[in-house]
């Protein structure tokens, strides 16, 4: 099974920060939330292993927006 990814947005395409397994997901987003707002907001989603697309909203929170290409 792939590893899930966090992937940030920039330039027009999305790009893999890093890769990590699905059972460190909560950390994962909990200190991608947490530079996003250090950094004054960056464009962040998770992909998972099924191509299962969660962005990180205003409010600092993962939510699914649909398949690998969203």
């Amino acid at each position: 099974m792939m590893p899930s990814s966090l992937q940030i947005g920039s330039g027009g395409r999305w790009r893999v920060v890093l890769q990590f397994d699905e059972t460190r997901r909560p950390e994962i987003e909990d200190a991608a939330a947490s530079l996003s707002r250090a950094a004054g907001g960056l464009r962040l989603r998770i992909v998972d292993a099924d191509g299962n697309v969660r962005h990180l909203n205003a409010y600092g929170a993962f939510r699914a927006t649909g398949g690998i290409n969203s």
